[in-house]
C-alpha cells in the first residue's frame, strides 16, 4: 500500500505543476552518487548531500555550478542504513557497498546546455573533460579494497551457498544535454576482479586443491620448483575481466548493453576456470618430469597420474549440474546491473551501476553514480535524480521521479527542479488551490439558490 500510494503521489507531482504555469528551466543537471527507496523522505530533508548536486537554471543570469561533495554527516546516515531480518548494514565496513572518494556535480548552462557527473572523482576528467579540482571528493564510505573504487560484498562464504566480492577500479556516471537540445550519457567501471565462494564453489575447490598440494609435495621431494597451489585456502575463486569476458561479457565495459547483469556470467567463468587453473597445473607438473633424476621420474609422473584420477571426474562435473545450482544462487543473492539509462519526461539520467540485494532486488535496490539532464528550456517539473523501489525497469523505461513504462518504479523524495522543495510539500499548496476553488464555487452556488429572484411570487 506505501509504495503504491508513493507512485500515485509522484505521478500527480509530474502533471498538476506543470499545467499550472511553472517557471520555466532554462537548463538543468544533477549528479547523484547514492539513490534508494532506504533512503526516505525524513532522511533526505536532513541530509541534504545524500540529495546530489542539483543545478538549475532559470534564467536570465550567470551558469549555476553546484559541486557537492557527502559530508560527514551523510556517510554517517548512508552507514545507518539496513536491510533484512538480520540487519544487514548496506553501506560502511562490513556492509554491502565499500566506496573511495566519490563527487556530486551538476551545471545549468544559460545557453540552455547542462551537464551532471557523480562518482569516483578521477573519473571526471575523461568523462566530461573537467579539470582536476572541479569536483570534490567525499571521504571513504567503509574501507574498499587497496586500488579499487568501490567494493561490493555479497554473502558469506564460510554459510552461504554463494558469496562474492567484486572491486571496481572505477564507477562513475556523466550526462550531458547541449544547446540544440541532444542528449548523451557514459558511464565508466574501468577494470574489476570477482572473488567467488561459499558451498557451491567449496565442494569441487576442497577436492582439488589437497591432490595439488600432494602433487606439490611430489615435486619438491623431486627436486622441482613447483609454483603455488592455484586456489586458496578458502577455496575461493578469483576471476578477472577477462574471465567474464570470456564467459561472454562484452569487450567494451563503459559500452555494454543497457542493464548488463555480471552476475548471469560468473557461474560459467568459474567453471572455466577452475578448469584451467587446474589442467595448468599439471600441465607444468608433466613438463617437469624431463629435468627429474631418472630414479625419481617413475615416482613424480605416478602421483601425476593419481592427481588425475582424483580431480577428473570433479572436472567433468561442472557442466549444468555445477552451472544451473551456482547460477540460481547468485540471482537470488545479488544482481550488478550496469548501464541502466532512463528517459522520462525529456529527463535523462545515466547510472553506473545499480545493486540489487535478494532476488530481483526483493531487500533493497541501489543505484551508484547516476547523473540526471534536462528537459531544458520548458516550463515542466522534472525529477532532480532518479529514484528507485521494489524492481528493475521494464520495457518503456523508468522515471527518477515517477513511473513510466509498464513496470514503473516509484520515486521518493523527489524535487521539483525549479524549487528544490520536497515533493511532499510542493503537492499542499496545488492541492489546497484546488480545494479553494472547488468550496468557492460551492458557496456561490448555494447562495444564488436560496436568493428570490425579482418579480417572482412570494409563495403566499
Amino acid at each position: 500500500m506505501l509504495v503504491a500510494s508513493l507512485a500515485l503521489g509522484t505521478a500527480f507531482a509530474l502533471v498538476t505543476p506543470a499545467t499550472a504555469g511553472a517557471q520555466t528551466v532554462v537548463s538543468q543537471g544533477a549528479g547523484r552518487f547514492v539513490t534508494t527507496p532506504l533512503l526516505t523522505s525524513a532522511v533526505l530533508n536532513s541530509l541534504a548531500p545524500l540529495k546530489g548536486a542539483s543545478a538549475v537554471d532559470s534564467g536570465p543570469g550567470a551558469d549555476v555550478i553546484v559541486d557537492r561533495p557527502l559530508d560527514a554527516l551523510a556517510l554517517v546516515g548512508l552507514s545507518n542504513l539496513k536491510v533484512g531480518l538480520t540487519n544487514l548494514p548496506v553501506f560502511g565496513t562490513g556492509g554491502v557497498i565499500q566506496v573511495g572518494q566519490i563527487g556530486q556535480y551538476g551545471r545549468a548552462n544559460s545557453d540552455g546546455s547542462s551537464t551532471a557527473f557523480s562518482g569516483t572523482t578521477g573519473s571526471a576528467s575523461g568523462l566530461l573533460g573537467l579539470p582536476a579540482g572541479a569536483v570534490s571528493p567525499s571521504g571513504s564510505i567503509g574501507a574498499p579494497t587497496a586500488g579499487s573504487g568501490a567494493t561490493i560484498t555479497v554473502g558469506s562464504p564460510v554459510i552461504d551457498p554463494v558469496a562474492l566480492r567484486a572491486d571496481f577500479v572505477e564507477l562513475a556516471a556523466s550526462a550531458e544535454q547541449n544547446v540544440a537540445g541532444t542528449q548523451t550519457s557514459k558511464y565508466r567501471l574501468g577494470s574489476f576482479a570477482v572473488i567467488v565462494g561459499g558451498s557451491l564453489v567449496a565442494t569441487p575447490v576442497s577436492t582439488i586443491r589437497p591432490a595439488i598440494d600432494s602433487l606439490i609435495a611430489a615435486m619438491t621431494t623431486a627436486g622441482v620448483t613447483a609454483p603455488a597451489n592455484p586456489f586458496p585456502a578458502d577455496f575461493t575463486v578469483h576471476l578477472t575481466t577477462a574471465d567474464l569476458q570470456a564467459a561472454g561479457l562484452g569487450s567494451d565495459l563503459n559500452n555494454l548493453p543497457a542493464d548488463t547483469d555480471l552476475t548471469q556470467y560468473i557461474p560459467l567463468a568459474v567453471a572455466n576456470r577452475i578448469i584451467q587453473e587446474t589442467n595448468d597445473f599439471v600441465a607444468t607438473a608433466t613438463a617437469s618430469v624431463a629435468g627429474v633424476p631418472v630414479g625419481l621420474q617413475p615416482a613424480l609422473r605416478l602421483v601425476i597420474k593419481a592427481e588425475q584420477a582424483i580431480v577428473g571426474p570433479v572436472l567433468a562435473n561442472l557442466g549444468s549440474s555445477f552451472l544451473g545450482p551456482l547460477g540460481l544462487a547468485l540471482r537470488s543473492q545479488a544482481q550488478l546491473i550496469v548501464n541502466h539509462r532512463e528517459m522520462v519526461n525529456g529527463a535523462l539520467a545515466q547510472t553506473a551501476l545499480r545493486v540489487g540485494l535478494g532476488g530481483n532486488g526483493s531487500l533493497a535496490l541501489v543505484d551508484l553514480a547516476s547523473a540526471t539532464v534536462g528537459p531544458n528550456a520548458g516550463a515542466t517539473v522534472q525529477p532532480t535524480t532518479p529514484t528507485t523501489t521494489g524492481s528493475t525497469a521494464g520495457a518503456g523505461g523508468t522515471g527518477g521521479a515517477g513511473t513510466s513504462g509498464g513496470s514503473g518504479i516509484s520515486g521518493t523524495g523527489a524535487t521539483l527542479a525549479h524549487t528544490g522543495a520536497p515533493l511532499e510539500m510542493q503537492l499542499v499548496p496545488w492541492g489546497a488551490l484546488a480545494l479553494g476553488f472547488l468550496l468557492a464555487g460551492f458557496v456561490s452556488f448555494a447562495l444564488a439558490a436560496r436568493r428570490p429572484r425579482r418579480g417572482a411570487p412570494s409563495g403566499n
